[in-house]
């Protein structure tokens, strides 16, 4: 991409994450897409996960923080306002973030093989502190997910490490303790008892995902609503399990949400199971399923998709942004404190085209080119 595309880049948010600069009515939530007061017009990657903040890089491998919670997340004194303009984290991490995430509390940034870990929530001993961690891989970081209390690294030689609290298996190395190992444990891929590389990863808010080189996703952790995807609501699922139910579909990219699950195959299909309350799910019923099920009302095959707590995103490949699930805090982007039961275009500007977009635990981002 170059420099002249990157400074007519805009990013978009709504739901639970902006200032009272941005809605005074309302400090907290926005239902409509409203444009992100950028302090770099080069903002051009936004990533998934947060509650109450968000997070994006620019051009130059800087990470910015904002929103309601961002003063929390920093361990910085202060009232949401103080939150209202993206920070950079350049005093802590400098330049050269490769890629992040962020779960309920906490953020994960990678920077070559090193990924760093800061916010109130939980290291790898599973201790709650708000001091930065730094996790070395043997192989540069090629992905992070974060769920609500658990971390996944994933490396480019395709081997998956997993961290945090443990409570429902959700770290996959076969047990349920309340803390994780002591080191991030080798959960899959190469050096693992399951050497199969591990293309792409995603954290539910107590569960994990995780694809294989040939396609087929795995499951496993909290999985009471069937979201793990063994076809059988459990408490915990401690071991990765193949979700038999997506047979012979080559599936790309995977996400989780608080209770539900995504799965996007190459063809551009897209498959939800699990909780599905607030219509997350994106099936027209409020009935939740614990096996995989084709969104038949998306007639345009899709591009990415991303889960937050109880809504989902999905970007289709003509840059069409969809939206399902809870719309109390206006995450879906409607307008409306309503949920959408069916996947329903987010409104952007005109002539302007959406590239990318990532869910908050209540909030969602859209990147415009």
């Amino acid at each position: 991409v170059d420099t002249q595309q990157h400074l007519t880049m805009a990013i978009l948010q709504t739901g639970f994450i902006a200032s009272g600069r941005v809605d005074p009515a309302n400090s907290a939530e926005i239902t409509s897409p409203t444009p992100l007061a950028l302090p770099h017009a080069d903002l051009v990657k936004a990533y998934p996960g947060g509650w109450g903040f968000g997070l994006a890089s620019n051009a130059g491998g800087s990470l910015f923080v904002w929103g309601v919670n961002a003063a929390t997340l920093l361990d910085k004194q202060g009232s949401a306002e103080d939150g209202a303009d993206p920070s950079a984290l350049d005093q802590v991490l400098g330049d050269g973030v490769t890629t992040a995430a962020a779960g309920f509390d906490h953020v994960l940034v990678a920077t070559g093989e090193e990924t760093h870990v800061f916010g109130p929530s939980y290291t790898p001993q599973g201790v709650r502190g708000l001091h930065l961690a730094s996790i070395h891989t043997p192989h540069p970081v090629a992905a992070l997910a974060a769920g609500e209390h658990h971390s996944l690294i994933l490396t480019r030689a395709g081997s998956l490490y997993a961290f945090g609290l443990n409570r429902e298996g959700q770290l996959g190395t076969g047990r349920t303790d309340a803390r994780g190992p002591e080191a991030p444990a080798l959960v899959l891929g190469p050096g693992s008892s399951r050497p199969e590389p591990i293309t792409a990863v995603a954290a539910g808010a107590r569960h994990s995902l995780a694809v294989t080189r040939q396609g087929q996703v795995l499951g496993w952790g909290w999985s009471l609503h069937g979201q793990a995807g063994t076809g059988e609501a459990t408490p915990a699922v401690s071991s990765p399990h193949l979700v038999a139910a997506l047979g012979p579909l080559v599936v790309d990219s995977v996400a989780g949400g608080q209770a539900h699950s995504l799965a996007l195959t190459q063809d551009g299909d897209v498959y939800a199971w699990g909780l599905n309350g607030d219509g997350q799910l994106g099936d027209g019923t409020t009935q939740t399923s614990l096996q995989p099920k084709l969104l038949e009302a998306v007639t345009v095959p899709v591009a990415s998709i991303s889960a937050g707590a109880r809504h989902s995103l999905l970007l289709t490949r003509t840059g069409c942004a969809l939206a399902a699930g809870h719309g109390a805090f206006g995450a879906t982007g409607t307008g409306r404190y309503e949920d959408s039961l069916a996947p329903t275009a987010v409104a952007s500007p005109a002539g302007r085209r959406v590239t990318a977009l990532a869910a908050g635990w209540w909030h969602s981002l859209f990147v415009l080119a």
